[in-house]
């Protein structure tokens, strides 16, 4: 009996860039399911108030910049006589006082509240992707761990306390290097701009995945292997969030960045990458693990080594 044409179709080999678009496709569509963010929102107040106050913080930093530049620039100018440009066309240079005042405002203002608004919002999402996981864990009956008692489980439990504190802080250096690594990178010619975005993908998406990963007490290298693995999935679902700053200011695009991610994060914790990618991925093979962290690694681990040497654990 001759096969059908849907068993013809589902036989026949994909093409390397056609499935890869489809991982990248399933990424995207599944960070721009923003239904669950409203259904958790909806069923969780704890959600709700902390999503809500993140996007609070976020509108913070925007209107601090906004006020800079409607109200500020501007009053600072007419009251100082400036104009940018003379009658007869020449450029007049920007008074010494009206720089000062503006320096000032960004030190005593601006900056402090992008620092607390993100130190706020880190603790917010952290919160925020306990809930969720919970919540999901109880829309699928899933049974919740309970600490141990004893002594035995107490040096085990110290044991992987501590190891989780190392594993984070590793993690944090390496984040960071990738961060300088995809900064350093966007100065290359032609092609800058487009490895910027992509390493900015990936990291935004490492970023909101981190926190289920960390709930679900995966390892860094499970962590890692999944990532690297999984390259063409990531870069999709970090993309949306990178497109909605990628063309503003910086101090713009930390604002908004401080309103959707914690969004992103809520919209990662409960979403089922392993399902996602499995509908797409049909054949492993081509899609080799891409180190996208190995440089990130090589630059870390000098650093690791220098605490390990000056602060040996003791046993």
């Amino acid at each position: 009996m001759a096969p059908s044409r849907g068993e013809r179709a589902s036989a026949a080999p994909t093409s390397p860039w056609i499935a890869l678009l489809m991982l990248w496709l399933a990424g995207c569509m599944d960070a721009c399911r923003f239904d669950r963010a409203f259904l958790i929102c909806r069923r969780s107040g704890v959600v709700r108030k902390k999503t809500g106050q993140c996007f609070l913080n976020g509108l913070l930093v925007l209107g601090s910049v906004l006020v800079l530049q409607k109200a500020i620039i501007p009053a600072l100018s007419w009251l100082l006589d400036f104009e940018a440009h003379v009658d007869d066309g020449s450029a007049r240079p920007v008074p010494k006082l009206q720089s000062f005042l503006i320096a000032l405002y960004y030190v005593l203002w601006l900056y402090p509240i992008y620092v607390i608004s993100f130190v706020i919002n880190c603790i917010h999402s952290n919160e925020i992707a306990q809930h969720v996981f919970h919540e999901v864990k109880k829309t699928m009956n899933e049974p919740t761990s309970r600490p141990s008692t004893g002594t035995s489980s107490t040096a085990a439990a110290f044991d992987s306390f501590t190891r989780g504190i190392g594993e984070n802080l590793y993690s944090v250096i390496v984040i960071g290097a990738f961060f300088a690594e995809a900064f350093v990178a966007s100065f290359i010619p032609y092609v800058g701009q487009l490895l910027y975005f992509v390493l900015l993908s990936w990291l935004y998406a490492y970023y909101c995945f981190e926190y289920k990963w960390g709930l679900a007490q995966w390892s860094l290298e499970r962590r890692l292997v999944f990532f690297e693995t999984n390259w063409a999935f990531f870069s999709g679902f970090g993309s949306p969030c990178v497109l909605a700053t990628f063309f503003f200011s910086p101090l713009v695009s930390t604002g908004v960045t401080a309103i959707l991610y914690p969004l992103f994060v809520l919209i990662a914790t409960a979403s089922d990458p392993e399902k996602s990618i499995a509908r797409v991925k049909r054949d492993s093979s081509l899609f080799p693990r891409l180190p996208i962290f190995y440089l990130a690694n090589s630059c870390s681990l000098p650093i690791v080594r220098f605490f390990v040497s000056r602060f040996p654990a003791t046993r």
